[in-house]
């Protein structure tokens, strides 16, 4: 069975919203489309400092939304590694 995943931004309510689109064929031959909206999207950093990681990663995003307002970066420490 061959499922596609796709993945793209779209605008909704003037807010940058992250899509994942998963589309799949049933045992029926009907095909099935499953979009995932309001998925947070998050990074481990274990390589480099997180200091280091939130200064490039405002840095790309400002340069895409062209604010540094449009967006904010919250720190989780969940594990331990």
């Amino acid at each position: 069975m061959l499922t596609a995943i796709s993945n793209k931004t779209k605008y909704i309510s003037k807010i940058s919203t992250y899509i994942l689109h998963v589309s799949d064929c049933l045992i029926n031959r009907q095909k099935t489309i499953v979009n995932v909206i309001g998925i947070k999207p998050f990074f481990d950093v274990i390589e480099i400092s997180l200091f280091i990681f939130k200064t490039k990663l405002v840095k790309i995003l400002s340069n895409i939304f062209e604010s540094i307002s449009k967006f904010r970066i919250v720190t989780i420490s969940a594990f331990s590694l």
